[in-house]
């Protein structure tokens, strides 16, 4: 009678929230009822997503099964605890309390050009009842480089599957990669492209061509990549529509020669999105027009130990969108010092028209040229909309201002630089071979500056 007397007043000691309950119509509720992953590619495990499943009880209850209702053949798992398997047995939650779900999935090639939907869903099964979290996510067969490789010649990249990147690639010396129109390419961090031969990006206003991060769940996040780096003695490069995006630096430029016939050509494209800089030049030849290159930790354009330089139409616009900038939206120098403390100098030229020039720091001069003094240093800077005070550009229809909205842009933002309804920038640039800007709409005969014209 004395045990027994223990064991009851040991049972009646017991928390409420603690005491389980055994009735039917205990039921537990969820975060969400669908868990949806980005699209993944294959044979590569997803980012972990994550629920919640709360006992609104008082008592505690017990989830005799936690399961995928797809069994051992599921391309998902659980993790619970820390543990990763298919199926729980006996999870107990405690009254008013909760327990973290974590899911991972692993989608196996189909061998597919489009995407395919893979579906399962999570069983709670407790004191009968059965309750369910289903799950949702779609699978894209691509083309993996899972290590260092190097690019046989000639090669074309399609845009069948996308061309995923784990390590970095080389296109060699006299080899050529032609990267032809909606190709997608997705760049793992610490990897790149290097360009020792030719690199052809032949995008078009409907279907450019994209370089971005791995990560699709990252949609504007500088430094998941390193960037497009070509290499000295690289020539016959082209770009033209293209997206590069969250890298460390868009295009690394390092290909000094004897003449000034451009080693690249961008065109109808955008960089942005960079944690150094969008574009980084040494001693090169470089033609760019119909180009966006925004939001840089760094400059936007910065050359150094001179070059050959001509942008046309193009936006410059360095604004701190999820980034802290400090840095000018462009640098132009014909010199450059070396860590051993010598100094590399080398003639300039730069050609800047109908271009803008922008950034959103107060007081701050977006356009910078140094002159050693030595090589050869020679602008042409005309019909350009430029965030300065330097009366120095106030020169050839140039227009300077200082209000962050000057530009009027439609919104900065959300990355959109083309122009609003009061932009100055209208009917304000002058007339050049150029008939058609960045979307493939017409200019008129009195172009708008930067890369968009602006159609009423």
């Amino acid at each position: 009678m004395i045990i027994a007397g223990l064991f009851l007043t040991l049972v009646d000691c017991t928390p409420e929230e603690e005491d389980i309950t055994i009735d039917p119509e205990a039921h537990i509720i969820f975060s969400t009822d669908t868990l949806f992953f980005d699209t993944l590619f294959t044979d590569t495990v997803s980012f972990t997503r994550r629920f919640r499943v709360y006992n609104p009880q008082d008592n505690a209850v017990n989830l005799s099964s936690i399961s995928l209702a797809g069994g051992g053949n599921s391309f998902y798992d659980l993790l619970i605890n820390g543990i990763k398997d298919k199926q729980f047995q006996d999870q107990v939650i405690l009254g008013k309390d909760s327990l973290l779900v974590l899911v991972e999935v692993t989608i196996p090639s189909r061998d597919e050009n489009t995407l395919f939907l893979v579906e399962d869903s999570v069983v709670f099964v407790t004191n009968e009842n059965i309750q369910k979290v289903n799950l949702v996510a779609w699978g894209q067969d691509a083309h993996f480089f899972r290590k260092d490789s190097v690019i046989t010649c000639n090669t074309i990249w399609q845009a069948d599957k996308p061309y995923v990147l784990y390590g970095s690639i080389l296109v060699d010396s006299l080899c050529q990669l032609t990267i032809e129109e909606g190709a997608e390419i997705y760049i793992n961090k610490g990897a790149t492209i290097f360009v020792g031969g030719s690199l052809q990006v032949a995008g078009s206003p409907d279907q450019p061509v994209l370089f971005r991060n791995v990560r699709l769940d990252i949609e504007h996040a500088p430094g998941q990549w390193v960037g497009l780096v070509f290499l000295e003695g690289s020539k016959n490069n082209k770009i033209d529509h293209a997206v590069i995006r969250n890298a460390e630096f868009g295009v690394r430029l390092g290909t000094p020669d004897f003449d000034t016939i451009p080693d690249l050509i961008i065109s109808n494209s955008i960089i942005e999105n960079m944690s150094r800089f969008g574009i980084l030049a040494f001693t090169s030849d470089l033609w760019a027009y119909n180009l966006v290159v925004n939001n840089c930790a760094g400059f936007t354009g910065a050359h150094f130990a001179g070059g050959n330089y001509v942008y046309q139409h193009c936006t410059f616009a360095n604004y701190s969108i999820g980034i802290i900038n400090e840095a000018p939206a462009l640098i132009f120098s014909d010199n450059l010092e070396l860590d051993d403390g010598k100094l590399l100098q080398a003639d300039l030229y730069t050609q800047l028209q109908n271009n803008i020039i922008w950034g959103d720091h107060q007081d701050q001069e977006e356009l910078l040229f140094n002159a050693s003094g030595d090589p050869e240093f020679q602008v042409l800077l005309e019909y350009c909309l430029i965030r300065s005070q330097n009366a120095d550009f106030d020169i050839n229809d140039n227009i300077l201002g200082t209000d962050p909205d000057f530009p009027q842009f439609v919104d900065s933002r959300d990355f959109d630089y083309q122009l609003d309804t009061l932009s100055p920038a209208q009917d304000q640039g002058r007339l050049l071979l150029i008939n058609t800007d960045l979307l493939g709409n017409p200019r008129g005969g009195q172009p708008d500056i930067g890369a968009y014209e602006r159609i009423e």
